[in-house]
């Protein structure tokens, strides 16, 4: 039913309210960071890159002897200890034996040959130079390195310099490049709690940190076991079978929450979970990031020679800073002081990528990442409808906004789908306001007239709210088309920060992709008001936030915040927005999915392409299922519909799919928006899905395995299984058969 107005009045002066609190402290930020500033730059002539030779190479490996040497620590199944040669640790896990070691373990028939292995390698700006140091060649080679034992753990000290003779020095002058690193190692409830700080030792200037490797060889293994492999966060999540050798590989690197359009733009692929994990034998280990999240990128070394190590770990942006052959630029603040790893052990029947999913679900729960609560199952699996209302288009000189689905038109389709019996309906209508789908500045904009305006809105909405169905408007907050009434935010060089986001309607509506304006984050807090302010008369279920959930970015304009600070203004900022109101998101980057009820766009595979060595899971899934509902991509842009409507059954999905209600192209089967092409195939796939799905959605996801090439299993705490067979032909398993192309549930 609809809220009473008094009820909806309420609610919305509730949400100000906050709002308005959230205003006066992250205004208060803000002069914290105009006082400071948040870049300098100078021209320099050149730059070298500086890396010290490695004098020991014992000091890069810990010999068999010594990886059990003292023991620090214990708790539930692992135990701490330290080698003094190398002033490393590892760790024990009892019950497999199965030791995991900071440095590669040197054996009777084999000494390792990693001169790169390290507790932790730094990239230090030094002025003009960049000086890559590490804390085996550079602390403990000289004497400056050790560690002393604490409740639970341990406290590891390197104090880093490029040379010797610096080193040696009993008085250090500013001009001098020194480092304090302090690696500090808990045991805790079972897990390694690991944390980095460091110090400039010389109060050089000029001398920053640019960033911060960290435990670059933990775990790494050299041998081949058929089940063996490292898990990444791509996408969905991938495998890398390290048993299959495979010439093509290249080590691959995952930005967290994407690349940094005002840093390096798209150099890396996305990971929507700060986390990454390896099996190795009966025992695996998952690492989750707890601090710096915003600042890190995740590795991939898989080995290709018996020299290599297969190897997954982190590294984290301290001091964002940009060369481009004349001007060096280097922020005042540092983005990531403190670091946070949180290492999870798993052995024997646990130590799959679904355990390692759990342990982190865990953990994201208890660090308030992710929401307490489970989806509320209702009669009806929900569908994810996404529909275009307004486009910008072109002829020649003049720019026009067009309706591709108004509110009638809207009305008219969810009648027709509820007949076809599409009993839930959540409606992300896009395009809704000044812009269209090239959205102008949210601040100013305003509900667009020609979808039917006000009245229309809520003509729609009270057929949704009727029919106990969800209406979402989309909005993004962070960046428009058309720039910004004040200055948006700048990128490292001081030009304005932009990005080109994905327009899939491009290509069909024979425009450009539009570059986008970033928003400067010393506004942020005014904006959130303006929004709620600007809808509180609109009726509607909540907000989609669009860009959020794929976007994450540093302001270096002069009350600007880095990324990471900028993450904490955002997550604050979802609250209000979701005041009286669910919320859903685009894309899904963890760190602001804890208001977030649904989820659209969710990849449903991994980013790289697949071979035998590298293999897309469910990992994501598998931490997010029951906690909130989720779909992937719309199904019917697919090249592929039949394949992907099987992997949402065997992803556990909501079906999702993207319409217009006017056709794109003059032959409407051409076009794939064209919601009269697919709209009976899409209520075949719901009946079936909510037959399947429905009852599952506050479930946890406990397991998930191939069961023969091409036919999978996804198991469910309730006992449910669900076998999905994407060959062409029947596979019987446990006295049923899993038709060919097809799905089963049993139990």
């Amino acid at each position: 039913m609809k809220n009473h107005p008094i009820t909806d009045r309420i609610r919305r002066a509730a949400a100000l309210l906050l709002c308005v609190s959230l205003l006066l402290l992250c205004c208060a930020c803000g002069r914290k960071a105009e006082e400071s500033g948040v870049r300098t730059t100078r021209s320099v002539a050149s730059r070298n890159t500086i890396t010290g030779e490695t004098t020991q190479a014992a000091l890069h490996y810990t010999s068999a002897s010594k990886v059990l040497g003292e023991k620090l620590a214990a708790s539930g199944l692992i135990e701490l200890y330290a080698d003094k040669t190398t002033n490393s640790f590892s760790v024990l896990e009892t019950t497999q034996k199965a030791v995991w070691s900071a440095l590669p373990t040197a054996t009777d028939a084999r000494t390792p040959h990693c001169p790169d292995a390290a507790v932790a390698t730094l990239r230090v700006s030094g002025g003009t130079d960049l000086y890559i140091l590490n804390t085996q060649d550079h602390a403990v080679a000289f004497g400056r390195a050790g560690y002393a034992p604490q409740e639970n753990g341990a406290v590891f000290t390197y104090e880093i310099f490029p040379d010797e003779k610096t080193a040696a020095k009993e008085q250090l002058s500013s001009t001098d490049i020194g480092f304090r690193l302090q690696v500090t190692v808990t045991l805790q409830d079972g897990s390694m709690l690991v944390q980095c700080t460091h110090e400039n030792l010389t109060g050089n200037p000029n001398a920053r940190i640019e960033s911060i490797t960290l435990l670059n060889y933990f775990g790494a293994y050299n041998d081949r076991s058929e089940s063996d492999y490292l898990l990444v966060p791509d996408g969905s999540g991938a495998i890398i079978k390290t048993a299959h050798f495979d010439e093509s590989f290249e080590a691959l690197t995952f930005d967290v929450y994407g690349s940094d359009p005002a840093m390096n733009g798209d150099s890396a692929a996305a990971a929507l979970i700060p986390a990454f994990g390896m099996k190795h034998g009966n025992s695996a280990i998952v690492s989750l990031i707890t601090q710096g999240d915003s600042a890190a990128a995740i590795h991939a070394v898989k080995a290709q020679t018996t020299g290599d190590y297969n190897r997954v770990f982190s590294d984290f942006t301290v001091t964002p800073t940009a060369y481009d052959g004349s001007t060096l630029s280097v922020s005042n603040q540092e983005m990531a002081s403190e670091i946070g790893l949180c290492y999870r052990f798993l052995s024997g029947k646990n130590a799959t990528y679904a355990g390692l999913a759990s342990a982190c679900r865990e953990q994201l729960i208890r660090n308030g990442v992710l929401s307490t609560k489970t989806v509320t199952v209702g009669d009806y699996l929900p569908f994810c409808l996404t529909l275009t209302g307004a486009v910008r288009k072109h002829f020649g000189p003049l720019e026009y906004t067009t309706a591709l689905t108004t509110f009638e038109q809207a009305n008219d389709m969810l009648v027709r789908m509820k007949n076809k019996g599409i009993n839930n309906i959540n409606l992300r209508y896009t395009g809704a306001f000044t812009g269209g789908t090239e959205q102008a500045d949210i601040a100013n904009a305003r509900l667009l007239t020609r979808l039917g305006g006000s009245s229309g809105l809520e003509a729609l909405n009270d057929y949704i709210a009727n029919q106990k169905m969800s209406l979402y408007l989309d909005v993004d907050l962070l960046s428009s088309a058309k720039g910004f009434s004040g200055s948006g935010a700048e990128d490292l060089y001081r030009n304005p920060a932009a990005y080109t986001p994905d327009n899939t309607l491009a290509d069909y509506l024979g425009e450009p992709q539009t570059q986008r304006r970033l928003r400067a984050f010393d506004q942020f807090s005014k904006l959130i008001v303006s929004v709620l302010s600007d809808t509180r008369y609109l009726e509607f279920t909540g907000f989609c936030l669009n860009d959020v959930g794929t976007l994450l970015y540093s302001d270096f304009s002069a009350n600007g915040l880095l990324r990471d600070a900028a993450a904490e203004r955002i997550r604050s900022a979802i609250p209000p927005l979701s005041t009286g109101r669910s919320t859903m998101a685009v894309g899904g980057n963890f760190y602001m999915l804890k208001n977030i009820d649904t989820i659209v766009d969710l990849p449903m595979k991994a980013t790289a392409a697949q071979s035998g060595a590298y293999v897309s899971v469910p990992f994501v899934p598998l931490v997010l299922h029951g906690i909130v509902d989720y779909a992937g991509d719309a199904i019917n842009t697919s090249t592929n519909l039949e394949e992907t409507l099987l992997k949402y059954i065997e992803y556990g999905a909501c079906p999702h799919f993207q319409w217009n209600y006017e056709p794109l192209v003059n032959n409407t089967q051409d076009d794939p928006y064209y919601y009269d092409n697919t709209i009976n195939t899409a209520a075949d796939f719901y009946a079936r899905s909510n037959n399947a799905l429905n009852d599952l959605r506050d479930a946890r996801m406990t397991d998930h395995y191939a069961v023969a090439d091409g036919v999978y299993c996804t198991e469910y705490d309730t006992g449910a299984m669900i076998y999905v067979n994407y060959t062409d032909s029947d596979y019987e398993t446990l006295g049923v058969v899993v038709e060919a192309r097809n799905f089963l549930r049993v139990h």
